[in-house]
Parts: structure tokens; sequence; C-alpha cells
């Protein structure tokens, strides 16, 4: 996945790197220092910008790059 063509932010690639290992919202939330709340939506953007609707597809937008 191209995340300068996705436009993704540094902190939206950290939680996709994260989401794509398998890391749920509470261990992301540990790892980077953040809420879970802050996560969820962090979450949320990333499926907005890769036109994505849940883990399954972004999983397989980030095996097609």
């Amino acid at each position: 996945m191209n995340a300068v063509e996705l436009k993704l932010s540094n902190r939206e690639i950290q939680v996709c790197n994260l989401l794509i290992i398998g890391s749920s919202t509470t261990d992301i939330a540990k790892i980077l220092n953040l809420k879970c709340n802050t996560v969820s939506t962090i979450k949320k953007s990333i499926f907005k910008k890769t036109n994505t609707i849940n883990l399954i597809e972004l999983y397989e937008l980030y095996k097609q790059a």
C-alpha cells in the first residue's frame, strides 16, 4: 500500500502497520501512548481514505501493494 497515494498521515501509517500485523486497538493505544478512542478515530480515517470497511479489506489492499 502506497501511503503517499492514499495520503495517510504519519500517525495513520503507524496505526495501519500495527493493524496489519494483528495488533488490537488496545495494544496500539499502549504502544503509541494514545487513548483507545483516538486509535478508533484514526482507524475510521484509514478506512475512509483507503475506501475499505474492515480490517480484512485493509489487509487485502496491503497485500496487493
